[in-house]
């Protein structure tokens, strides 16, 4: 009655709340829905529920059972129908060689030799009773001092027919020693018989061996001739043989595709070892053909010069041939040469004959030269090597020589400059091996002696070419050693140069930048910390005065790292530290004399090679451009322009570079220039170089804009160089600076009228709406379980969990051994299917034999009736 009473109880409660919500099942999960798009509706089982189990959730209400088990049978095909395919089978290869992890440039002689070591006792191992027995290993087998391959026929060529007389004993010698008939005299003496009978054979045996090699002799003999007379009969047959028709054009066509090649063969890639010693080699074989040369003008070797013919008459029997003679006799035989002129040879020179021709007049007659010999034999033959240094990187003076086209050397000498001669003379002096100087003191005697920029740059690549780190170990400090060589002899180059050094030792730098950047790539960690050391260096010295420009020697540096180094990297380990010094240094040195000014416009060219690419430029950058137009502006002494530090508000350094009316007419007379070398040393402001640094400034002020333009404050940086430009007395300016101002004014005004956007804050998410916890009733199941504690709760679920995945694996277990039977009777029926066709083809062929065969017996019958 209890339980009666509490169950009516609840389904009261429920019914109430059912009232409340509309008479809706809360519990309801087996409801019927419409099928998803995309999907067919009777591809779709609804298991449906025959009760409402409270507190029950139906998971597997609605599913696909034909497109889940076409998965389940498409994923074991590719898992467990691959495994069975390759049962019981051994079809892999495993490569266990010597070092087969090792790239192809780590592969060595030495690992080969291991590797074929290995391969040779694993096949002695494998078959070691017959290798005992192996008398093809290296070993060659004659016969009469022929090979057996030069040998045409292996077997005797007497006739297979003959044969040997019978070698048993008589049938009446036997039948008379062993059954006693015949005389008495053979009964009584039987042993002298024998001995008898064997004599008889033995010179039996001898006689044919005799006839054999007479017949043996004999047959080579006539092979032999034979052979002699086969290139006769040869060749009566062809000429007896009927002309051939030519082939038509299917003939050649066929021929043409029998012969035609499949495939060019691809030369072999050389690795940068065996590149080294081939340049290494190469270098080497100039050289000492540099040094033949250089041994004597114009002579040559005795053995050249006895084998050299000499002038014989008509009638000459050739009786003191032999005979060694005066090489200098002079040979005024009349003779034409290979162009059809007329002329004397005197020692090898020819001496042409006066013609009407006027081309024949501007020939070069001095052949004593080295090099006009080489150009004379490239004209003469075009494969032949010759030493044109083709490999090394030209130089200007020999670009200029070889540029030249090759009518230019029938033309007469004196149209050729002198400096490409002069040039193409001193590079054919450079030694085309060097050794590597051991001190700083032989280097620069080594620069001495070529001081020509090109030279100099040609000697730098020969060094890094004779020692290249591939070609030896010691090779890695000589190169780090060239390096910092490099770096000092530029620095004693720009410390204390003159106006007229400067120019040059620009040239120079520009030679050895792409020898610079390679030495960079040999060892790119200990040239970078070189170079870097140095920098530290300048920086240390600037600090200790860091109110004055420092010298050229440290900014020729800065442009070695925007050349040789990636200056667009957000961080550079070398690139940073130096642009964070040019900073400093234009942010904090102050500008007072024509030196500091150019020195500032050259560190501006800089950090624009800096920031070409990554569109970074530094503040002071603006701020010194800034400077350098304030200077230009003429002021009254009470008058101030607000400008940054370092320059002046007022005083005589704040116009420095104005322009004063008294000097209109000069000024406005001069032509268009760029900063020169004298910028750079000179102290003393001259009015031409008012107009160049106003000039320059316009000029990097236009492209320091064009570099910042996409950026959004692009304006910001634009908007305080108009008042300055707009004070400018552009009348006591040429023209060329009236056009670099216009177009720079019109860059500045459209960049400051950009409008900025509106600072807005970021979009936030909107903020979720507070939730309370929702009350949960417990459901009433009428279960009873028994009570117990957390932990044995909790091992209770987890053996449920592991009792129903085990179900769950049983049951792919079964499914997996269905699929593998099923694949075993597809492979037996294909297998009966394939025996049943051969039984069946070979039952049809035996039919038609015994057709056949009661064929022929049926027309035997008939014959014989």
């Amino acid at each position: 009655m209890g339980a009666k009473n509490k169950r009516t109880n609840s389904d009261a409660v429920y019914a109430k709340k059912s009232a409340k919500s509309g008479n809706k099942n809360p519990f309801e999960t087996s409801k019927e829905q419409t099928a998803t798009k995309g999907q067919n509706a009777f591809d779709i089982h609804v298991n449906k529920e025959k009760f409402q189990i409270l507190g029950r959730i139906c998971k597997h209400d609605r599913g696909m059972p034909g497109v889940s088990r076409a998965k389940a049978l498409q994923k074991r095909a590719q898992t467990i129908g691959k495994q069975y395919a390759v049962k019981n089978k051994t079809n892999k290869f495993v490569d266990r060689r010597i070092g087969k992890h090792l790239s192809g440039d780590q592969l060595t002689e030495s690992v080969m030799n291991a590797r074929f070591l290995a391969e040779k006792m694993s096949q002695v191992r494998a078959s070691n009773k017959a290798e005992r027995y192996n008398l093809n290993d290296d070993e060659l087998l004659t016969h009469r001092g022929q090979t057996l391959e030069e040998i045409e026929q292996y077997r005797d060529e007497r006739s297979d027919d003959e044969e040997l007389d019978d070698e048993g004993l008589d049938a009446d010698f036997t039948s008379a020693a062993n059954f006693g008939g015949g005389d008495e005299e053979t009964a009584q003496d039987r042993q002298t018989a024998i001995d008898k009978m064997i004599l008889e054979q033995k010179r039996r045996k001898n006689e044919i061996a005799k006839e054999k090699d007479e017949v043996y002799d004999l047959t080579e003999k006539l092979d032999a001739n034979y052979k002699l007379l086969l290139p006769l009969v040869a060749k009566a047959t062809k000429d007896d043989q009927a002309p051939k028709p030519p082939p038509d054009a299917y003939d050649k066509l066929l021929k043409e595709m029998i012969f035609e090649p499949r495939g060019s063969v691809s030369d072999k890639l050389i690795n940068v070892e065996e590149l080294a010693k081939q340049e290494a080699e190469r270098l080497e074989k100039m050289e000492n053909e540099r040094l033949r040369r250089m041994k004597a003008d114009g002579e040559e070797d005795e053995k050249d010069a006895k084998a050299r013919p000499k002038h014989r008459s008509a009638d000459d029997l050739d009786d003191g041939y032999f005979v060694a003679g005066d090489d200098d006799e002079p040979d005024d035989t009349l003779a034409y040469d290979l162009d059809g002129n007329l002329g004397t040879h005197l020692n090898g020179k020819t001496n042409k004959v006066q013609s009407d021709k006027p081309g024949d007049d501007e020939e070069d007659d001095d052949e004593e030269d080295g090099e006009e010999e080489e150009e004379e034999e490239e004209d003469s033959d075009d494969d032949s090597e010759v030493d044109n240094l083709s490999d090394l990187k030209e130089s200007d003076s020999e670009s200029d020589a070889e540029a030249a086209p090759e009518q230019s050397a029938t033309k007469s000498p004196k149209k050729k400059s002198s400096t490409s001669i002069e040039s193409k003379i001193e590079d054919t002096t450079i030694p085309f091996t060097l050794k590597m100087p051991k001190t700083y003191e032989d280097f620069t005697q080594l620069f001495d002696q070529y001081p020509q920029p090109g030279q100099q740059a040609t000697i730098v690549e020969r060094l890094i070419k004779c020692h290249h780190p591939k070609l030896e170990g010691v090779n890695r400090e000589h190169v780090v050693k060239l390096y910092s060589y490099l770096l000092q002899y530029i620095k004693d180059r720009f410390e204390d140069a003159s106006e007229q050094d400067i120019g040059k030792n620009f040239k120079l730098i520009s030679g050895l930048m792409p020898h610079l950047y390679d030495l960079t790539q040999l060892n790119p960690l200990r040239m970078s910390s070189t170079l870097l050391e140095v920098i530290k260096e300048k920086y240390a010295a600037y600090r200790k005065n860091h109110k004055i420009y420092p010298t050229l020697d440290t900014f020729i540096y800065f442009k070695l790292v925007a050349n040789i180094y990636s200056t667009s990297d957000f961080r550079h380990p070398l690139a940073t530290p130096t642009y964070i010094f040019i900073q400093h240094i234009l942010s904090r040195a102050r500008v007072r004399t024509r030196q500091d000014i150019g020195m500032g416009l050259f560190l501006v060219t800089i950090a624009l090679e800096f920031g070409s690419l990554s569109k970074r430029l530094l503040p002071c950058v603006f701020n010194f451009l800034q400077g350098v137009v304030h200077m230009s502006i003429p002021k009254r002494d009470v008058e101030q322009v607000e400008i940054p530090p370092p320059f002046e508000t007022i005083g005589p350094l704040s116009k420095l570079l104005a322009i004063s009316s008294s000097t209109a007419k000069e000024s406005t007379s001069l032509d268009g220039q760029k900063l020169q070398a004298e910028d750079l040393v000179t102290q003393t402001v001259t009015l031409d170089f008012r107009v160049r640094a106003l000039d320059t400034s316009l000029c990097l002020i236009r492209e320091t804009m064009e570099l910042v333009a996409e950026h959004p404050g692009a304006c910001y940086l634009a908007t305080p160089f108009l008042p300055l430009l707009n004070r400018l007395p552009l009348k006591l300016y040429p023209v060329h600076v009236h056009q670099h101002h216009k177009e720079a004014k019109e860059l500045l005004s459209q960049l400051a009228e950009q409008k900025q956007k509106r600072l807005a804050p970021a979009e936030r998410k909107p903020k979720a709406l507070r939730l309370l916890e929702p009350r949960f009733e417990a459901v009433y199941d009428d279960k009873r379980r028994p009570k117990m504690s957390k932990a044995k709760e909790e091992r209770a679920k987890l053996v449920h969990k592991i009792r129903r995945e085990k179900k769950g694996a049983i049951r792919e277990i079964r499914r997996d051994t269905a699929f593998v039977q099923e694949l075993k009777l597809k492979q037996i029926l294909q297998s009966d299917k394939e025996r049943h066709e051969k039984v069946k083809r070979i039952y049809q062929e035996a039919s038609m034999q015994q057709g056949e065969l009661n064929e022929l017996a049926r027309a035997k019958k008939r014959k014989k009736f």
